[in-house]
């Protein structure tokens, strides 16, 4: 009683794995791009916070500090979070702002005075 079994290649079981391959595939770039999106733009302070309630249930609030710090420092370097302003910064946009308001003022009063 030998029994052969044929080894075919069978398509469409092919095509079902290969399918969900890709679904998973899909799932998973929609959760990073997801994950990308939340974390972008967001201040140094922000992103310490959001990673420091993260953790700090699991290994503790020392721990969980050092650990947002070491990942804040990188994700600043990569740019993906904002570095915080500092009062000069917020100065001197100020004192720009200024000086162009008052360009424009100029502009407008000898427009107006024609």
């Amino acid at each position: 009683m030998d029994i052969e079994v044929e080894s075919q290649r069978h398509p469409f079981r092919f095509m079902l794995k290969f399918m969900i391959f890709m679904g998973i595939l899909y799932v998973a770039g929609r959760f990073m791009a997801k994950q990308k999106q939340d974390w972008a733009g967001i201040t140094e302070a922000q992103a310490r916070e959001k990673i420091e309630s993260k953790l700090a249930s699991r290994v503790g609030e020392e721990k969980a500090n050092d650990i947002a710090n070491q990942i804040v420092t990188v994700l600043t370097e990569k740019g993906v979070i904002k570095a915080e302003a500092t009062d000069d910064e917020v100065v001197d946009v100020t004192g720009e702002a200024d000086e162009s308001a008052s360009d424009e003022a100029d502009a407008v009063e000898e427009v107006t005075s024609k």
